[in-house]
């Protein structure tokens, strides 16, 4: 019970160090409406780019190597325009959590001080804490008032997802999802999961699972646990924004159902908290799950179910969206963007235009296979086109072995190209939500104590209490 008396500490220390930044906004921005005026916007939208020279923004970053390339071709592109890359990641040194939390302290200050970069990755703010949120600017804003952001050209639901509210603080430069496949050895399990066509929820595939695992000894998955209540339906708990708090019977239930037919391959929670999926290179891989679990969770970034447009080349087929109660694509990004709304008007301006540089498809680094995985579904249609393009020829041409990767494929590449391209579309056209909108320490309560109820640490009600009254006690602080 010591690591839960500490995380109670963990908790006040961060909530005094919020309502020193809350006071602080109350005390900075009382001209904080002005810049939402139509005039200073269409400065952003519409600069006299003569201003942009000798003109240098910051972009603080966990790790550089997605966001560098685009900043050499964008200073490139603009001569006498500086982009400084920042990156916290610790080089060979691999961060810990403690020296995260540090990163993100000194950032909050920095906001609080008015000398924070003037993009910054959102792994190292919290927009989603509305005590923070005042520091930066409204992407939609921007969006709406440029004449050159045309709506048609972008997957604007991944926009959508990142809102808490009507606002938008996130710039997503990709988007990443799980979809869900089923084990067609299985008899009925594949036909069962088309009445799921348009997305399965957690609790639905639970109830598939309890009606085939009567007749079958499978596990679930090879990454299901009880984090997945949270992860993929949290919704049924908490919602952030009216106050609901209710980890009730209902969630004692779910998590206890949820430990007890865990799979023994189980890895090492601290490998899976945020991760639940097991990409498949290998049609050895691919038949050796289905004798052992239901389903599989893919990843979209990996062609290898994408490819399977008829359902009939795989153990695992009939690939289904993960999706919410409200029928949204469950979505998560690496790689987002906050504005500081402190930064001048000329730097939002260069801000909005690098990325914009950098959701262009002829401004994509050259034969840099390796950003293109990481980018893949980006917001921008056309760059997302690009990308499967562009990688799917990769794939054609071989790997590092020289090998082809998807050998079982009966058509042409173009075939492939046009076929992945479709499927990966119409996910982007689904209605989306984040798996998590909510404050990070939110996030890290609910992290921590499932974590102590997977170790045997806490029984489940223990678990739902703490949960229950810990996040009530952040909230009332965040309405103070």
């Amino acid at each position: 019970m010591k690591r839960v008396t500490s995380w109670y500490v963990r908790i006040v220390s961060t909530v005094l160090v919020a309502a020193l930044l809350f006071i602080a906004i109350g005390c900075s921005f009382g001209a904080y409406d002005d810049i939402f005026c139509p005039d200073y916007i269409d400065q952003i939208v519409n600069p006299d780019r003569t201003l942009f020279y000798g003109e240098t923004i910051t972009i603080a970053v966990g790790s550089p190597w997605v966001i560098s390339p685009h900043a050499t071709n964008y200073m490139l592109a603009n001569p006498g325009v500086r982009v400084n890359v920042v990156s916290y990641d610790g080089g060979l040194e691999v961060l810990s959590e403690s020296d995260w939390r540090q990163v993100r302290t000194e950032m909050a200050t920095r906001l609080m001080a008015g000398s924070a970069p003037t993009l910054i990755d959102s792994f190292m703010v919290d927009s989603f804490d509305p005590r923070q949120a005042a520091f930066f600017y409204d992407w939609r804003q921007l969006m709406d008032a440029d004449p050159n952001f045309n709506k048609e050209d972008w997957f604007m639901n991944a926009f959508h997802a990142f809102s808490v509210d009507g606002r938008f603080y996130h710039f997503p430069i990709n988007i990443f999802y799980s979809p869900v496949v089923a084990n067609r050895s299985i008899p009925g399990l594949l036909e069962a999961m088309k009445e799921y066509a348009d997305g399965i929820t957690f609790s639905e595939i639970m109830q598939l699972y309890q009606t085939f695992s009567e007749h079958y000894p499978h596990h679930l998955e090879l990454g299901f646990s009880s984090a997945w209540v949270m992860h993929f339906g949290g919704e049924q708990f908490i919602d952030v924004v009216t106050g609901r708090i209710e980890f009730s019977e209902e969630f004692v239930n779910q998590i206890t159902y949820a430990d007890s037919i865990t799979s023994p391959d189980f890895r090492e929670w601290q490998d899976t908290t945020r991760r639940f999926w097991y990409r498949i290179f290998s049609r050895d891989v691919d038949r050796g799950r289905s004798e052992r679990y239901f389903f599989n969770i893919d990843s979209s970034r990996s062609f290898w179910y994408f490819l399977d447009f008829n359902d009939n080349i795989h153990m695992f087929a009939g690939m289904t969206p993960f999706v919410n109660n409200q029928g949204e694509l469950l979505v998560g990004s690496a790689d987002n963007f906050h504005l500081n709304a402190n930064a001048t008007i000329i730097e939002k301006a260069i801000a909005w235009d690098f990325l914009m540089f950098a959701m262009q498809p002829e401004n994509l680094p050259k034969n840099h296979p390796g950003l293109m995985d990481m980018y893949l579904l980006p917001p921008n249609r056309y760059l997302t086109s690009h990308i499967i393009s562009e990688l799917m020829s990769f794939s054609q041409g071989g790997n590092r072995h020289g090998d082809y990767l998807y050998p079982w494929f009966p058509g042409t590449l173009d075939d492939a190209i046009e076929g992945v391209t479709a499927r990966m579309t119409a996910f982007g056209e689904m209605p989306m939500r984040a798996t998590r909108t909510y404050p990070r320490i939110i996030d890290d309560i609910i992290d921590e104590n499932m974590r102590l109820f997977h170790d045997g640490l806490l029984s489940a009600e223990q678990t739902a209490l703490n949960i229950q009254n810990q996040i009530t006690l952040v909230l009332m602080e965040m309405e103070r």
